[in-house]
């Protein structure tokens, strides 16, 4: 026993360790633009990212949202920019606070302005020098994003002119971006980035790049002088024409610049590192790295923390290859590294955001120090959890271990057995059966045996940590069914599904509408048409399903953005709304046969991922043949 561990003398072998990370660029990235946390918070975070090695901290200053960083010269930019009028965001945040307190914004950045509440704040050019300070004694880097030139609107609000058409503003997706055609632009960029730059010895300075609306700079006397002079024909051209330039900016004052990857949509100074960001363009960085740029990959596919967690998202970080394989081999060095980035949206507390980052930042870690020979993820998972008594010393509000296996939506015909494995971590397993929240009161009883389930009902089920800590929650809805009877086709049957396409904005598979409707054509499978836009689009698939045998089908619907699967007369899956991509199980009592079958889908804007598998009597999970979908002849 220790009794004095300050004096007590300890032994340990000598031992020397040799080892190195596999990539030079280990990130970590903080949006405090939609949701603001304090300086003591960021010091926090980046002994997070000391403690497993991570080397970079990608500060993202500025947005729509929120101007976070004190300019000297345009003093309105935090003392109008860095406040808000409660919004949508904080609007979902305090709906989701009503039964978790982690979304309840903190009263701390409130404050009364022109007899009005606002809620925001700001780092002053002192918090931030402190700030680096910290981190460089950790060998952590700030990365500052100036987001540029959409994005921009805490900055706009103030200083319209600076727009081609003098106004800020939405468009149908982004906000009405900077004018790429006026030197006020410019000037604007350049005084503002002289400030930056010497808060922040490190190399880079991020300028964003992405998401842009450039249809105001069509409409622009300026613009189109420009497009004329150049013989230019598109506002992609203006866009790299912008990027260009302000890279001369960020050079000359000794710095490099980063972009998100939509700047190699256009002809931009390979000298500009890319971050590669947008999953769903599988060959961005083929592209980026054979035009000689350098490359960090953070996809949303792996790297998007605030997508909402589940029971895979963690072993889908540990699986990460940063190095894709279709990259060139003399290439592959270009590839300089891998980050995990976490939007603030909906995450306006440190306890929220422990939650979406932990453990999935040890994951990141790993892949970045260790690469892709050497993990496993089975040790891995063994030595994660012996971490959770660290973090719960540590105070860290991280995200506890998975309830492994449990399904969504559960479908059978006479019983059927709720028997869960209690995972590493978890001290305890609160349920409800009556359609409340279970909590540690006597309202919820504690799991400790196999439930056996005869009839339709919903299991709430909520897990508890060191402390009583409450963690995860768990819907799980058991519906007794009889099995679907099989419809009879008169006519004849061919492979394939019918498809339609819309062109259209949509927030749910409801709105979608028929006016919308630009083209139909015949799949084979669950996939994009080729003449699919990028994004803002919506698909109807409909047609007939063969099912093999009588039994339990477990369909396994993957999209970002909204979904829904309907089979005959139920509905099997209602993965609706804006998310991102994740997986969304459900299960229906099918007899042999053909049933009509329907699946609808819209991007958002964001992210584009659509998927569909399944597994039943004798089928391993698996995509659906296309074998199994008919439509009429």
């Amino acid at each position: 026993e220790v009794k004095n561990k300050k004096t007590e003398s300890w032994q340990v072998p000598v031992l020397s360790i040799e080892d190195n990370p596999q990539f030079a660029w280990r990130g970590m990235h903080l949006d405090v633009s939609r949701h603001f946390f304090s300086v003591e918070f960021v010091k926090t975070f980046i002994d997070r990212l000391a403690l497993y090695k991570l080397n970079k901290l990608h500060l993202h200053l500025t947005d729509d949202q929120g101007w976070r960083i004190e300019i000297k010269k345009y003093p309105q930019l935090t003392e109008k920019g860095a406040w808000r009028t409660l919004n949508n965001q904080d609007s979902s945040c305090l709906k989701k606070a009503v039964t978790n307190s982690d979304f309840a914004l903190p009263a701390e950045f409130f404050k009364e302005k022109d007899g009005h509440k606002v809620y925001g704040g700001y780092y002053t050019q002192d918090d931030i020098k402190d700030i680096v300070a910290y981190a460089a004694k950790r060998f952590v880097t700030i990365v500052p994003e100036i987001d540029m030139p959409g994005h921009m609107n805490a900055a706009i609000t103030s200083f319209p002119d600076l727009t081609c058409v003098d106004a800020g503003g939405w468009g149908k997706l982004f906000t009405i971006p900077l004018c790429p055609c006026e030197e006020t632009t410019y000037t604007f960029i350049t005084n503002v980035l002289n400030e930056v730059a010497p808060l922040f010895p490190g190399e880079y300075i991020h300028i964003g790049a992405d998401e842009v609306d450039e249809s105001s700079w069509l409409k622009s006397g300026a613009c189109k002088k420009l497009l004329k002079e150049k013989g230019w024909t598109s506002s992609k051209e203006l866009h790299s024409y912008f990027v260009n330039r302000v890279n001369k900016i960020v050079n000359g004052l000794g710095k490099k610049t980063i972009g998100w990857d939509e700047i190699i949509d256009g002809n931009v100074d390979s000298s500009i590192t890319v971050m590669y960001w947008r999953g769903w363009v599988s060959k961005a960085s083929a592209i980026a790295t054979s035009r000689h740029h350098n490359v960090i990959m953070s996809p949303t596919s792996h790297c998007y923390f605030d997508y909402e967690p589940d029971d895979k998202t963690l072993e889908s970080m540990y699986s990460f290859n940063p190095i894709p394989a279709d990259v060139a081999a003399d290439d592959k060095q270009r590839i300089i590294g891998l980050q995990a980035n976490i939007w603030s949206e909906v995450i306006p507390t440190p306890a929220r955001l422990d939650y979406m980052t932990m453990p999935r930042m040890t994951a990141l870690a790993e892949v970045g120090w260790s690469g892709t020979d050497n993990k496993n993820w089975s040790d891995y998972s063994s030595r994660v959890a012996q971490h959770y008594s660290r973090w719960d010393e540590l105070g860290i509000n991280y995200r506890l271990s998975d309830i492994q296996g449990l399904k969504k939506h559960v479908a059978f015909t006479t019983t059927t057995t709720l028997d869960i494995t209690v995972p590493e971590g978890v001290s305890e397993i609160r349920y409800t059966v009556d359609g409340s929240e279970p909590d540690a009161n006597t309202n919820s009883k504690v799991y400790d045996h196999p439930l056996q389930i005869d009839s339709s009902v919903t299991i709430k089920l909520l897990t508890y940590g060191f402390k009583g800590r409450a963690g995860n929650r768990y819907i799980i809805d058991f519906q007794k069914q009889d099995y679907l009877k099989p419809i009879t086709v008169n006519a004849k049957v061919k492979n394939g599904l019918a498809c339609k396409y819309f062109e259209g904005s949509y927030s749910s598979v409801s709105k979608i509408s028929q006016a919308d409707l630009k083209k139909e054509t015949v799949v084979d499978s669950i996939s994009y048409p080729a003449f699919c836009r990028e994004s803002v689009f919506a698909l109807e698939f409909n047609g007939l399903i063969d099912i093999p045998a009588e039994g339990v089908y477990t369909f396994y619907l993957s999209s970002d953005d909204g979904s829904t699967l309907q089979i005959g007369d139920r509905l099997v899956i209602n993965h609706d709304g804006y998310h991102g991509n994740i997986e969304m199980d459900g299960q229906v009592v099918l007899a042999k046969g053909l049933h009509p079958f329907h699946l609808k889908y819209f991007d958002g804007g964001g992210g584009k991922s659509l998927s569909l598998q399944y597994e039943g009597p004798g089928v391993v999970k698996q995509k659906i043949p296309s074998t199994l979908f008919k439509i009429s002849e």
